[in-house]
């Protein structure tokens, strides 16, 4: 099977298509021994459509001067036997882009809402979230937006999970890694950090909550605000600089992950690599690969859970970390399972061929 991905030249300075690319530049050699050769493309060509399927990242599209003329193109030289995958890399779970949805075969997102009927109305700001804190805080954008509807309930089946950015490196050096991708174009720097801190006891530090709070979109950064007049009196909340910062997770019990412009945040991944328990906002209203976030209410009669979840209405955040600050050694094996899974999807060559059954399948699907 060949496969050709369309991704824009200078990918590797978007996080967001940086961490679609980096899993599959990364499993590239067993993708290959599964029978899919992987083509990348970096500016539109006549033999991008010389292949089985394509796959168009959004980032790419988005750059275009005339995304409706783009879209024209693909029609023109679609022949009937390729197959045209959308893949929405944006860090949310909404804001479909319904020009693409009704003529792509299918549309791929790293995180969806699990109630897919949701995408057939129009949300305040572009996603779940802020559309709650509209309703029920009355919080106004002053650039007010709405994601655009799905009109046609079919066209629902088209949206798939693939992937999140929880797979790309979030380890102490990944930021230079990744600069040195950028340079050398060498898959030697596509690689996770194999060295979690796995001292769970001695932690000097209750909890960290390193969050900046100023947003183009008063529904996005209602709750960081929030959030910090909850927990001043408890934790400096400003930003520091990332070794700091990675040295003060790496001592503290707990972090608290808000949401910002997606809902996951490369924050939960340090956290599990830091050994904290991490704190965030109720996650079940997500479908996402890999799930990252279990908790009590999502598994029955086991004790096996990645992190804690608050309401989003912040009503009981206070009273869960209070409870953890307290009594620490009863929750830190959460922050042990939360780092045990992240390791199992990131760590060694068994990661990597989950993540190249996971690509072949869904292609081949």
């Amino acid at each position: 099977m060949k496969v050709n991905i369309l991704l824009s030249s200078n990918f590797f300075d978007d996080h967001c298509s940086y961490s679609f690319a980096f899993p599959i530049l990364r499993s590239l050699n067993l993708i290959k021994d599964g029978g899919a050769k992987i083509n990348f493309f970096y500016s539109y060509k006549k033999n991008i459509f010389d292949g089985d399927i394509l796959i168009i990242d959004s980032r790419f599209s988005g750059k275009q001067e005339n995304t409706l003329q783009f879209i024209d193109n693909l029609k023109k030289n679609k022949t009937k036997e390729l197959k045209i995958i959308f893949a929405d890399t944006a860090d949310n779970s909404g804001q479909i882009k319904t020009e693409f949805l009704s003529f792509v075969d299918t549309y791929w997102k790293g995180q969806i809402l699990k109630n897919k009927n949701e995408y057939m109305r129009p949300h305040y700001g572009g996603r779940f979230f802020t559309d709650y804190y509209n309703k029920k805080n009355k919080i106004k954008d002053k650039n007010k937006q709405f994601s655009q509807p799905i009109k046609d309930k079919r066209l629902l089946k088209k949206i798939k999970v693939c992937w999140n950015m929880g797979l790309c490196d979030h380890g102490k050096y990944s930021h230079i890694k990744q600069k040195m991708f950028s340079i050398f174009k060498s898959r030697i720097f596509i690689s996770n950090s194999k060295s979690p801190c796995n001292n769970y006891n001695n932690r000097k530090n209750n909890l960290s909550c390193r969050i900046g709070d100023k947003y183009e979109r008063e529904t996005v950064q209602f709750q960081r605000k929030k959030i910090k007049i909850l927990i001043q009196e408890h934790t400096d909340t400003y930003k520091i600089d990332r070794f700091k910062y990675l040295n003060e997770m790496q001592n503290s019990k707990c972090v608290i992950s808000p949401f910002g412009w997606g809902e996951l945040c490369p924050r939960d991944f340090e956290t599990f690599l830091c050994g904290g328990i991490l704190i965030k906002p109720d996650m079940s209203f997500f479908d996402t690969w890999p799930n990252w976030y279990i908790s009590k209410k999502d598994v029955d009669n086991t004790d096996f859970h990645t992190y804690l979840s608050f309401k989003w209405d912040l009503s009981d955040l206070e009273k869960i970390f209070q409870s953890v600050i307290k009594k620490y050694a009863k929750f830190k094996h959460i922050a042990k399972q939360g780092q045990k899974t992240y390791m199992m999807y990131t760590k060694g060559e068994s990661s990597k061929i989950i993540f190249a059954k996971r690509f072949l399948e869904l292609i081949k699907n």
